[in-house]
């Protein structure tokens, strides 16, 4: 029998997401007939290494969200105990949490994405972009310190209380509908349209996390020939990090164009997350999804 180690909770802030998205997996492992085990990985990662080096565990099913568990430091761990890990490896996984970079190797490969700079906030300026703007933390998951900035007011009082480093990215403000495609192993799974209430500007925390604050319609209510474009934009932007597993990547859709907001190589993992939504409307249970998943872990 296959001992699964599934890694939740974790010391960051997307902790309260990290542990739903490990409990409904070890749920999920548990009825697979594996053996399950829970870590709630501690801020101390030589404990944690020597942990799994006890445990022994065949696979390491990776539930953590945002720094740490989806910036390639889990996934260097592991790779240097050599146990086979879901989802993206180190170097997709550092870059696709890095937004910056993201941005670059969007561009370097032609990928449509929207105008971009990087700021430093301690050289009290002016963003060079035209009102409004969204202004993003370089390194955080979940909509997490993100704002629309429709005033030079809002942005100074932004800057003076920043609190995710020197340094963030300012982003063209595009008003257009939200798409997201799935992806498993280098195949687009399919499309699924978010609908954040009127109350806000994008799809913030509270949109994605607070029950009744967004519609979902999956598949996404767009033609045949869209939903194609959506799937090749998605998989291009998959395979310019050469990720593999599970990712989610956030789109925005003009009625021509699909620009690629992100990649998510840590995509939220409960039963009514949107990549198993968009699974189970292709005939994959979240069961299914869960050992496919487990199937298909490895190294770098």
């Amino acid at each position: 029998m296959k001992k699964i180690a599934v890694l939740l909770g974790g010391c960051g802030k997307e902790r309260e997401i990290s542990l739903k998205s490990g409990k409904a997996t070890v749920e999920a492992i548990n009825d697979l007939g594996y053996e399950v085990i829970e870590i709630d990985v501690p801020s101390n990662l030589n404990d944690f290494s020597k942990n799994l080096e006890q445990l022994k565990p065949d696979v390491v099913f990776n539930c953590l969200h945002g720094q740490l568990g989806e910036d390639g430091i889990i996934q260097a761990i592991l790779n240097k105990l050599e146990i086979p890990y879901t989802h993206s490896g180190v170097k997709a996984s550092e870059q696709a949490m890095d937004k910056w970079q993201t941005f670059e190797i969007f561009k370097n490969y032609g990928i449509p994405t929207p105008d971009t700079i990087k700021v430093n906030l301690s050289d009290n300026q002016t963003p060079l972009m035209e009102l409004p703007f969204v202004v993003k933390p370089i390194n955080e998951g979940s909509s997490i310190g993100i704002s629309v900035v429709t005033s030079y007011e809002q942005w100074e009082e932004l800057r003076k209380n920043w609190q995710f480093g020197t340094e963030c990215i300012v982003q063209k403000y595009l008003k257009y509908r939200e798409i997201h495609v799935a992806i498993l192993n280098d195949v687009a799974l399919g499309t699924i349209e978010i609908c954040p209430n009127n109350t806000f500007e994008f799809f913030t925390y509270q949109a994605k996390y607070v029950v009744g604050e967004s519609t979902f319609i999956c598949p996404a209510p767009i033609s045949e020939m869209e939903t194609k474009l959506a799937n090749e934009t998605a998989l291009r932007a998959y395979r310019s990090f050469n990720c593999r597993g599970l990712a989610r990547v956030d789109m925005l859709f003009d009625g021509n164009i699909f620009y690629v907001l992100e990649l998510n190589t840590q995509p939220g993992f409960t039963g009514t997350s949107l990549a198993p939504q968009i699974a189970k409307s292709q005939g994959i249970s979240f069961n299914e999804l869960v050992n496919q998943m487990i199937d298909c872990a490895r190294c770098d």
